[in-house]
Parts: structure tokens; sequence; C-alpha cells
């Protein structure tokens, strides 16, 4: 049965027990449950606690260590040398001086991959190390190839290393009675657009608003629910809502809800608008996919991998494409098109779905 150790190098030093950083992770987590009994799967974290956990039969080792580039934690690398791996994920490419010497310890029989998290390619120094890392790493593992171009634009990724699509993390909301939760939300619109995410410049949420306020005034019955905790651009948002009438009319700010609250807002919406510029992966996507919202989504790399079809993209920081996109749901059954995403999202954006694709891999890796 092959070993596979799972390492988060990064300390999360506001933590202090295993609980908090569980829970923290249990979305980038539960791949484990399906993989258990076909590989012996091990997890390490480091936080301000040490110990052992077993959880659904996986070890679980919690360790301490410190966020320095060139720290190298030995108590984590002899212990992992003890276990003995055939396979080591490392979460994250920032993380290249431990990685290059966990690897001279474990030897040519452990094989690397490293799961990408959004991170950039380092420059200078840190960049050279990250060059260097590359050679010791079996694969990379990311949420959407078209994520990786730039790694291998700057050389940091040599031109033919494997690369695999993987998804970071699932979710483990489930659809729920959408009657019920549009009467508890009290919404009664005839088409319900929602809005997760942060007000910033990457989300673009004022090319959003410019595009449904052109929808809106078409179909002044919708409305646009928008969910956000950091606020940077709160004040554009509030003063183009309120120097439109239409949008005034039409767009509502929650402001923030719980992550307990999520499933109520998804299942109650009939489509999810993003406008992001750029992601690793797209949990709010995944998660309101599988409430069975329909997106429509900006026409980037992980969104067109997480989506696969299945509903609509546009240009990003282009209003009139969405607004394009957004005449599109008149011509579509929602109902129908709900019910097929939300059985897409079962199957392809799940923990078991995250846990085939990574044993197959470890399984052809192990192989060569």
């Amino acid at each position: 049965m092959i070993r596979l150790i799972d390492v988060t190098y990064y300390t999360h030093l506001e933590y202090d027990t295993p609980e908090q950083i569980l829970h923290h992770h249990k979305e980038s987590l539960g791949y484990i449950h399906y993989l258990k009994d076909r590989m012996q799967v091990q997890v390490i974290k480091h936080l301000n606690y040490e110990g052992v956990l077993e959880i659904d039969g996986t070890k679980i080792s919690f360790l301490k260590s410190r966020n320095k580039f060139f720290h190298i934690p030995l108590k984590t690398h002899r212990y992992i040398k003890s276990q003995n791996p055939d396979i080591m994920i490392v979460q994250g490419l920032v993380f290249p001086v431990q990685l290059i010497f966990l690897k001279m310890l474990l030897g040519k029989q452990c094989h690397f991959l490293v799961q990408h998290h959004g991170e950039t390619p380092f420059k200078g120094v840190k960049g050279l190390f990250q060059r260097l890392a590359d050679y010791f790493i079996d694969g990379y593992l990311f949420t959407a190839a078209g994520n990786i171009h730039i790694w291998k634009q700057r050389s940091v990724i040599k031109q033919g290393k494997p690369d695999y699509e993987v998804l970071e993390a699932a979710t483990h909301m489930t659809r729920q009675d959408k009657a019920k939760c549009q009467a508890s939300l009290g919404i009664n619109s005839t088409d319900t657009f929602l809005w997760v995410g942060r007000l910033e410049g990457n989300k673009d949420p004022i090319t959003v608003l410019l595009g449904f306020e052109k929808y809106a005034k078409e179909n002044p019955s919708t409305c646009l629910y928008m969910i956000y905790q950091e606020t940077d651009l709160l004040a554009e948002v509030q003063s183009l809502i309120k120097g439109s009438h239409i949008l005034s009319a039409t767009v509502h700010l929650v402001g923030k809800v719980t992550k307990e609250e999520l499933p109520t807002w998804f299942s109650a919406a009939d489509f999810y608008l993003s406008g992001s510029h750029k992601e690793a992966a797209g949990f709010a996507l995944i998660e309101s996919m599988t409430c069975g919202c329909i997106p429509i989504v900006t026409d980037i790399p992980p969104f067109r991998k997480i989506t696969n079809g299945y509903g609509l993209l546009y240009s990003p920081g282009n209003a009139d494409d969405l607004y394009a996109a957004l005449k599109k749901t008149k011509e579509i059954s929602k109902e129908n098109v709900s019910a097929a995403i939300t059985r897409y999202a079962q199957q392809k954006l799940s923990f078991k779905s995250i846990a085939e694709d990574i044993y197959k891999i470890a399984r052809d890796i192990t192989r060569k």
C-alpha cells in the first residue's frame, strides 16, 4: 500500500489547539476519507501545539515550527523520515528550502508533489531556491493548467515537468430546499443573483454592477445580493448604487454572513456572479455550484476548469460582455440547469473526485 504524507509547512501561530487548525483546513482535508482504504495517508500541520490524533483512520501529527524562509523544521523532518513515505504532498510552492532538505533526507525512493495555492514566483534569492527545488519535484498540482504558465515563463518550473489539474479543496455544503431558503431570507424576485467575495480590485465588483445595471434595466423584477467581508471598494460600490435608480432598486448590500449561513444563500439564489481577474481556485464558486447556483463568472483558467461548460463565462473587466452573458440566462431552464449543475458538482467538484485524482497520480508516479 502506498504511503503518502500531506505536509503543510506554514505555521499557524494564532492556533494552539488541533481543533482550530482542523476546522480551518477541513475543506482541504476532506479528500483523505476517500483514500484511507487504498493508501496509508498521514497529515502534518504546524501550529503552537504538539501531539498526534487519529481521525477516521488517519494519523494527523501537530508540530511547532516557525514561518522563516530558511528555517528547517528538523523535528518534522526526522518524524517524516521515520514514517518512510513513498509520496510527499507539500502544500504550497513557497517552501523550496524545506522541500530541498527533506528530499535530500528521504532520497530518490520518495516522490514529491507540490500543491499550488495561488502564490506567484519569488524574485531574487528566493526565486533562485524555487528554481533549484524544481529539480527535486516530481509533479505539480494546479487547479487549472492555465495557472502554471507564469511559473514556466519565469523558468521556475522547467518545460516538460509533469503538472496535473487537481482541485485544492471541495466543500461540505449540501443543497437545501430552495423555496424554504428564499422564504427565510425574504427573497421573492423573479431571478436572484448572488455575489460572494471581497470588495476589492481583483474581484472587480464595479464591473459586475455596471453589467448588472444594464440587465436590470430590462428586467426590473430581478435582484442582486452582495455578501462580502473585506470592504476596500465599499465606498465606490455604495456611490455607484446610490447614483443609479436601477441599482438602488435591485441591489442589496448584505455584508458579512457566517459560513454556516452561506448554504441558505447559495440554495436560495438562481445565479452566482463573480468578476475575478485571477484566482488560484474558486471556493465560493464550488460551494455555489454544489448548492445549485448557475455560475456567471469570468473566463479565467480555474473558472473554466471548475464550470466545465456549466454556466456562462465573460471577459474579465468587460461590463458589456457580462451584460451579454446575463441576457442569455433568459434562454435557459433554470430548474433543469440547476439540477444538472448540482449533479456535476457532486461528481466532479467533490472530495471523492479529488481523492480519485490524487490516487491515480500517486499510482502512476510510484510505477515509474
